[in-house]
């Protein structure tokens, strides 16, 4: 009799494990990526179902989740909501720095423009300064909200100057537009909708405060699955050519899918031209993200001991992806 309950026992665990191996694996056969009209390619390669026939063999299926800016995709990566997710490069910093565990492996693109800020057409700010005092609309943790505290901390002033209030991107497009608000840190496509629609005009740019933003994966995820990870960057990248080389239908399918105004679309595809398009991470990188490093050491964001070198290191990932075109 008891060894006939051992046996039933043991089945019976076996069976779980057995189960529970299934589970896991099923499991680890699906990749969840972040998408966003902020980078066109992003939804461009959701729309075109690149990945899904590239991971097919492997027997990987994939879940789209949309982001709304740099703060939700790290809030989902830190989350494990997504493997793969887009965010400034500035913010990627910030994340690594306060020990969400990513690494920055992939330029959508190097923002030659800078990140603006919009007011409204007739408001009669003509400097930075003006706003001393003044609302400002911005979204923390991406990379409009740090390009306006550098901007401040630039000229003299610092966040406590001015009255922030945090808004998602296209919130704050909308309360500028309203009068909620006396200024907004932009960010496409919502910069070239308010500049379209309501006359919004750029008040304060400067190109030194550029920064840039591309793809992130979990560590964790990119330690176990390297080869998934290049499968998806490439087909990330082949979205980014055929946007270079079919600009025309690549604005079209954009607009569509963004359910955006073609003139609008091709605005943001105008201004995407304009930047550097390598999506290899190089060794000029660090002393670039170094800067915002540094700044974030200054403002206190980061603890005063913080290492800017080695948060650097640890969060770049250089040689990772290698462009074929």
């Amino acid at each position: 009799m008891l060894n006939r309950i051992t046996a039933a026992v043991f089945s019976s665990a076996l069976a779980l494990s057995l189960g529970l191996a299934a589970f896991s694996a099923s499991a680890q056969q699906e990749i969840r990526l972040g998408y966003s009209s902020i980078n066109p390619e992003t939804r461009i390669a959701k729309d075109k179902g690149w990945i899904e026939e590239a991971l097919k063999p492997k027997g990987v299926t994939v879940k789209w989740v949309e982001s709304l800016g740099s703060n939700k995709s790290l809030e989902f990566l830190r989350g494990k909501a997504v493997d793969i997710a887009s965010t400034s490069s500035a913010s990627a910093f910030l994340a690594r720095a306060n020990g969400t565990p990513i690494k920055f492996v992939y330029w959508t693109g190097r923002n030659a423009h800078g990140a603006p800020i919009l007011v409204r057409h007739d408001a009669p700010y003509k400097s930075i300064n003006d706003l001393r005092g003044k609302k400002i609309a911005a979204t923390p943790g991406t990379g409009p909200y740090i390009s306006l505290i550098a901007a401040l901390h630039k000229h003299g002033l610092t966040d406590k100057d001015v009255d922030i209030v945090s808004l998602q991107h296209a919130q704050g497009r909308l309360a500028l537009a309203a009068g909620r608000v006396e200024a907004w840190a932009a960010l496409e496509p919502d910069w070239t909708i308010a500049e379209v629609q309501t006359k919004a005009r750029v008040l304060f740019v400067d190109k030194s405060l550029a920064g840039g933003g591309g793809l992130n994966v979990r560590e964790e995820y990119l330690k176990a699955n390297p080869e998934i990870v290049k499968i998806v960057l490439a087909q990330f990248n082949r979205a980014r050519v055929f946007t270079k080389q079919n600009p025309e239908q690549a604005i079209k399918d954009f607009a569509e899918s963004s359910k955006i105004d073609i003139d609008v679309a091709r605005r943001v595809f105008e201004r995407q031209l304009q930047q550097d398009d390598n999506p290899e991470i190089v060794a000029k990188d660090a002393a670039d993200l170094a800067y915002w490093g540094e700044l974030y050491k200054k403002l206190g964001s980061v603890p005063a001991d913080t290492d800017v070198n080695a948060v650097v290191k640890a969060v770049l990932e250089p040689g990772f992806y290698k462009s074929a075109d």
